[in-house]
């Protein structure tokens, strides 16, 4: 307790700092808040998996990919969603809280890492680009697995930091700890480990004389990390390795989507234009091969490139684009550029502040143009699918219900699946209205959701609703074949639109 004491006087106004810039990054995660909390298929079909942990179904594997059926994230993400419901219950928005608050935690390990790396004044810059970063408060928006990776892969690099820059060998174990749980959340990590033993081999020199206890700590924290992929494998006859490489090995290189990653996260950062997020990319590669083999800062400029190329290796392997592949690189970025500015700063003040400035302005612009919609297109399939729309769509619904049986259908996506409705229907409309709809057809099989169904027309309630989701990802012809069903049974008397989303009230024909 003395020693904490003292080191809180030593450093009182670093510590008074950094809390001014985690209040920082708490107004700035929390702007919009409820009205841009994001709600769509994966996050009910999450919630639902987390409500089933409670019941007693534990699991050995995350929620379902995109990229294949037998490809599989580690399920650490839907225990703490478990953990969370058990505490507070079904409520999106305290999940919403949950990563708004976990995301803005990334403050304090950019300052730690900046600091080992250069001093102080680099990490209080870098922690302060976080704080205010578009990127990351894009991150918080988006309720799955894969932002949760945000903090554990900046554990990593933090451990690397502290093997290679200041030899402390239990880097080691925190490297190890933070590669397992970046992994843990999503597979795609799998690919940083090219990046990771480049960077040890590059600067094997730096690396401490490490003995087998330190060594056999790392490899089972990793492994610990990574035992329900074992365990999944074992049961299920190797399918993740097998699939993983058997993709691996029969795709080229995807340079394009890789080339278009390393824009994004000049245009996101720095400068929000595409026209010339390239120059600005090229600006940055030749500073640091300046910086690489022209300054003392060889070792530290090739540490900070090399976690840089780690964020696009998941998108030059999978061909992926996706925000959620390249959780922290671009922090590499921030402290690379925080460097910048404080060694410009000790000449050209007034320039140095103006760089620094510019690129605060940057995110501002990009958070208060997107930001109050929710996640954009990049990160998410249906933008728009916004909690409070979808309330007031239930609150419109029942309302129009007068306290008597009525049906819904809905055009969602995925098509025929009404996960997300049950979801709500079964949180907030039961919780408020005292009673549930019955959907008006059978709903795809294997997916969550408890709503009862009747697949007899005539034997449902006058009373009939049609929720339309936004049409993102929905074929013409889907959307077609399904106003084509439904009005040969109903015909519209009634259309309202909440935010993206429209309901129908119908009557039978």
């Amino acid at each position: 307790m003395k020693h904490i004491e003292k080191l809180f006087r030593k450093n009182k106004f670093i510590f008074l700092l950094l809390a001014a810039i985690f209040i920082v990054a708490i107004i700035v995660r929390f702007a919009y808040f409820p009205r841009n909390v994001y709600f769509s298929y994966d996050q009910a079909r999450d919630f639902y998996f987390a409500e089933d942990i409670l019941k007693g179904d534990l699991r050995i594997i995350g929620p379902p990919s995109a990229a294949s059926d037998k490809l599989f994230p580690g399920p650490l993400s839907l225990y703490i969603y478990a953990f969370i419901q058990f505490l507070f219950g079904k409520d999106p928005e305290i999940y919403s809280i949950f990563f708004r608050l976990y995301n803005a935690l990334g403050i304090f390990l950019v300052y730690v890492i900046g600091t080992k790396l250069f001093n102080k004044k680099v990490g209080v810059l870098s922690a302060s680009l976080y704080a205010f970063s578009y990127e990351q408060s894009q991150y918080t928006l988006l309720m799955s697995h894969q932002p949760l990776a945000v903090l554990s892969v900046l554990f990593m690099y933090l451990g690397l930091t502290m093997l290679l820059f200041e030899k402390k060998v239990k880097g080691l174990i925190i490297a190890a700890l933070g590669l397992g749980l970046s992994i843990q959340f999503h597979y795609v990590y799998i690919f940083i480990i090219t990046s990771v033993l480049a960077l040890v081999y590059l600067l094997r020199k730096q690396i401490p004389k490490l003995t087998p206890k330190y060594i056999l700590k790392a490899v089972f924290l990793f492994l610990a990390c990574l035992l329900t992929y074992i365990i999944s494998e074992l049961r299920f006859n190797f399918r993740f390795i097998t699939t993983l490489f058997s993709s691996s090995t029969n795709s080229m290189l995807h340079l394009n989507e890789a080339f278009y990653v390393a824009n994004r996260f000049i245009y996101d950062s720095f400068l929000a234009d595409y026209k010339y997020t390239i120059y600005v990319l090229i600006l940055i590669l030749a500073i640091f091969a300046y910086v690489i083999f022209k300054t003392k800062f060889k070792e530290k400029g090739l540490f900070l490139l090399l976690w840089f190329v780690g964020g696009i290796l998941p998108s030059l392997i999978s061909g992926t684009k996706g925000y959620y592949y390249s959780a922290s690189a671009s922090v590499s970025l921030l402290i690379f550029f925080s460097t910048i500015v404080v060694i410009a700063y000790r000449s050209h003040k007034i320039l140095a502040s103006i760089l620094f400035l510019a690129i605060l302005f940057n995110n501002y612009f990009l958070m208060v143009d997107q930001n109050p919609k929710g996640p954009n297109l990049e990160i998410v399939i249906q933008p728009g699918m916004l909690l409070p729309e979808e309330k007031k769509a239930l609150d419109y619904i029942y309302q129009n219900a007068n306290q008597k049986p009525f049906t819904v259908n809905a055009l969602t996506v995925p098509l025929n699946i009404n996960t997300t409705w049950s979801y709500i229907f079964e949180w907030y409309g039961k919780e408020n209205y005292g009673y549930l709809p019955i959907w008006s057809v059978k709903p795809a099989e294997g997916f969550p959701g408890n709503l009862v169904y009747e697949s007899s027309r005539s034997k449902l309630p006058d009373t009939q609703f049609v929720i339309i989701e936004p049409l993102n990802g929905i074929r013409d012809v889907d959307k077609a074949k399904f106003f084509a069903e439904e009005s040969y049974f109903t015909r519209v008397v009634e259309e309202k639109e909440f935010g993206t989303i429209t309901v129908q009230k119908r009557e039978k024909i």
